[in-house]
């Protein structure tokens, strides 16, 4: 909330600007570079503090980085999107 992730991500699986956060921990993320990566703990990091590096495929490469954020804050974010998926299925 406090860093307004929720105007371009929602945890519903309905599409705003970013990709949605439900379901996504654990799956293939298709790349605009035509990749494929799994969307782990280590790729979501990476795309909090360097969202550049890997563009997820059909999204702008509109997010800004957000690496003024500690690690007990990415690992709590970390552990929020993982908890959108481990309760499904």
């Amino acid at each position: 909330t406090n860093n307004a992730c929720m105007t371009c991500h929602s945890t519903d699986g309905s599409r705003l600007v970013g990709p949605t956060w439900q379901n996504l921990y654990g799956k293939e993320r298709p790349l605009e570079s035509g990749e494929t990566v799994v969307a782990d703990e280590e790729y979501l990091r990476e795309s909090i503090v360097e969202p550049g590096a890997k563009i997820a495929q059909g999204y702008p490469p509109s997010m800004v980085a957000y690496d003024q954020l500690s690690d007990s804050e990415i690992n709590s974010l970390i552990a929020y999107i993982k908890s959108m998926s481990e309760n499904e299925e």
